[in-house]
């Protein structure tokens, strides 16, 4: 294996698809199924990722840096103050690499990220290309730490992009995608197709561009509110009456709404808060 103390073999330029796999067969490394690990190297779409992180914010996160190619980018934008997070040992010291003097460069869990921890008066902004098997519990962890953060754009799986956009009344539409409208909106930007990684997934990939607005919500109601919308979503083919008895709540509510006959994907927003606001404190 390569010795990670010698400069990265190609700091400072873009890595094309030659490259990396001329760096990882050189370094004896590879993508991790572990870490769900493929490695976007298209460079336009690259650019596309980065031109939707907007400039100004308290501060920057980027979740699986990776070899560092939507890094540079950010680095290359000017982002600043910015902090990389990766689990994986051997891409930390690839990143450690390249851009150590522009970037603080830390092992974290992108789904446990305390983001108080960077929030300084100004709301900051977080990014990445996420691994897909933990992109729901980022994405939600992102959710529940919103009160530090103006936004977010995550390049996920397509399918899961679309679901996280979905809109109330959709068969999309479930857990995850209620939190972000409670909190803000989210966008489906583009969708980028699976030969712009390395290796190439099975599935295409798309970005999600999400915004926050400023809210006042504790962790403790935003996990409580998830927590009822998952109950709602848990059994979607059978009625809510059927649901909230598999769960063993009262069925009051259902008939103070007239919903009892109905599936969680018929309903609309306001019907949605109302619910909450009735069992939310009393499952």
């Amino acid at each position: 294996m390569a010795a990670f103390g010698q400069p990265f073999l190609f700091a400072g330029v873009a890595l094309n698809l030659a490259e990396i796999k001329k760096y990882l067969a050189k370094s004896g490394l590879h993508a991790d199924r572990k870490f769900s690990q493929n490695f976007l190297f298209n460079d336009d779409v690259l650019l596309r990722i980065i031109d939707l992180v907007p400039q100004g914010k308290g501060f920057y996160v980027e979740i699986g840096g990776g070899l560092g190619s939507l890094t540079e980018k950010a680095v290359n934008k000017g982002l600043n103050p910015f902090t990389v997070v990766d689990l994986d040992e051997n891409m930390l010291k690839i990143l450690e690499s390249r851009f150590s003097d522009k970037a603080d460069i830390v092992c974290k869990d992108g789904s446990k990220i305390d983001f108080s921890e960077y929030y300084q008066d100004n709301r900051g902004f977080v990014f990445g290309n996420l691994p897909y098997q933990v992109s729901s519990l980022i994405m939600m962890n992102t959710c529940f730490e919103s009160r530090y953060l103006d936004g977010a754009v995550f390049l996920l799986q397509k399918e899961v992009a679309q679901k996280f956009a979905a809109l109330p009344g959709t068969r999309d539409f479930g857990p995850v995608a209620a939190l972000i409208r409670l909190l803000g909106h989210a966008e489906y930007e583009f969708t980028v197709h699976a030969e712009d990684f390395y290796p190439a997934p099975k599935v295409e990939s798309a970005v999600l561009k999400v915004t926050f607005e400023r809210h006042d919500f504790a962790k403790n109601e935003l996990s409580a509110f998830a927590d009822t919308v998952r109950i709602l979503f848990s059994n979607r083919r059978k009625t809510l009456q059927n649901v909230f008895k598999i769960n063993s709540i009262n069925t009051v509510v259902l008939d103070k709404f007239g919903i009892a006959s109905k599936r969680a994907e018929e309903l609309d927003w306001e019907t949605i808060l109302k619910i909450n606001d009735e069992i939310g404190r009393k499952k």
